[in-house]
């Protein structure tokens, strides 16, 4: 039995064919959980007209998506949950295979499937690192490369315990919080991947977080210091946060505005710059100017190259 959360924020164009994709399952042994978080606009009228007696509609003040996605959590039935976006679809035999996977690889907290990028009648496949035929446990998520992550809000099913121990997602974050709920697993517990294409992510949907400014004080690289727990006997999951913070702050360390320079010098001085490499750390180590300068030739450099 799965408990499906439906965060919901003003997706009055697509909250229809998100819950129309879940009715249609091959697998019918589930719950819905619409979690409204104070939309403004049609989307709770919209998931009103759907009569199915396995969907419950709840409303909340707004919130962010964690705190709807949590308020789900605490309103589960079911042992599993799987998460999924008001703008996103899944195929006829998601829970089926789900299913499937839980089966097989027991010992995993969170099973995943592919998914695609959709943008109008494009579709996008990323690449994963993985074989397009891989099903099985990920052993090396820390260290493997590749352009897309492995796992999306609307792919995966997580083990209601893991919650207990990983936590549940950070509402100080309002940007990549999916990531850092998935970071806190993987470092925990065993997790499963299926590459099979089971999930549509609509980049063109109403109202996608991702296309807005990131403040960074809604980033995960805030709060870098919640990792360091879970560092002991993972110099490899150590690694990988110190790069992506190092990665992703230059434009906020580099940038114009002073509160956000604030933050990212902080959360840069929380990471281990030896973990990372040389060109951050001529970046971060340097005067303030001379780090500029180096960092400016960086982007030159990555627009030629291309």
């Amino acid at each position: 039995m799965f408990s499906v959360i439906i965060p919901l924020y003003n997706k009055e164009k697509s909250v229809s064919s998100t819950l129309q994709s879940v009715l249609n399952q091959t697998f019918k042994k589930f719950e819905v959980i619409v979690v409204d978080d104070g939309s403004t606009d049609g989307s709770y009228d919209v998931v009103k007209q759907f009569k199915d007696e396995r969907i419950r509609l709840i409303q909340k003040e707004n919130g962010g998506v964690s705190s709807a996605r949590n308020r789900g959590i605490q309103e589960t039935k079911y042992d599993h949950v799987a998460f999924l976006d008001a703008d996103d679809v899944w195929e006829p035999n998601y829970l089926e295979v789900q299913h499937g996977l839980i089966k097989e690889f027991p010992k995993a907290k969170m099973w995943g499937c592919n998914y695609a990028h959709i943008n109008g009648n494009e579709k996008e496949l990323l690449y994963t690192g993985l074989p397009l035929d891989f099903k099985g446990y990920v052993l090396n998520y820390f260290t493997m490369s590749r352009t897309s992550d492995l796992f999306c809000s609307s792919s995966v099913v997580i083990k209601k315990d893991a919650f207990e121990v990983a936590g549940i997602f950070d509402e100080r974050i309002r940007y990549s919080e999916d990531l850092d709920m998935w970071y806190r697993i993987i470092a925990i517990f065993p997790v499963v991947f299926c590459a099979t294409v089971l999930v549509h992510y609509r980049h063109d949907a109403e109202n996608r977080a991702m296309l807005k400014p990131k403040p960074y004080n809604q980033t995960l690289f805030n709060y870098v210091d919640k990792y360091k727990c879970l560092y002991e006997g993972h110099p490899d999951f150590q690694r990988y946060i110190a790069l992506i913070v190092a990665a992703h702050s230059l434009p906020y360390y580099f940038g114009k505005n002073k509160d956000e320079y604030i933050l990212a010098k902080r959360a840069v001085g929380l990471i281990d710059l030896k973990k990372v490499p040389l060109k951050y750390r001529l970046m971060y180590r340097h005067p303030f100017y001379c780090g500029y300068c180096i960092y400016i030739l960086m982007r030159i450099y990555k627009r030629i190259k291309r």
